[in-house]
């Protein structure tokens, strides 16, 4: 799990070991189609806050706010697509 620079909508403040306050280690995706079955709800990020996928991705700043930015830029459809294929994971 590497550190990644959330931007300051995630930041927290609260550097912890080598994690500044906008850092975060982030674990792979590999399950998260599961999070309903195996958890029981849909809450995503460190602290639950988005109740989505796709809130979740539109949440992200910092090193990821291009890739955010895409997501929000893409066609309704591929949108989909992209979703359901997190989903499937």
């Amino acid at each position: 799990m590497l550190l990644h620079d959330m931007g300051s909508g995630l930041a927290d403040n609260r550097p912890e070991a080598r994690a500044t306050g906008t850092e975060w280690r982030t674990p792979p995706l590999w399950g998260i189609g599961m999070t309903q079955q195996v958890s029981g709800h849909t809450y995503f990020l460190h602290d639950g806050r988005a109740r989505s996928l796709l809130e979740a991705i539109l949440w992200h700043g910092g090193e990821a706010q291009s890739q955010r930015d895409a997501v929000v830029d893409m066609d309704p459809n591929d949108r989909k697509a992209l979703l359901r294929f997190l989903e499937s994971l």
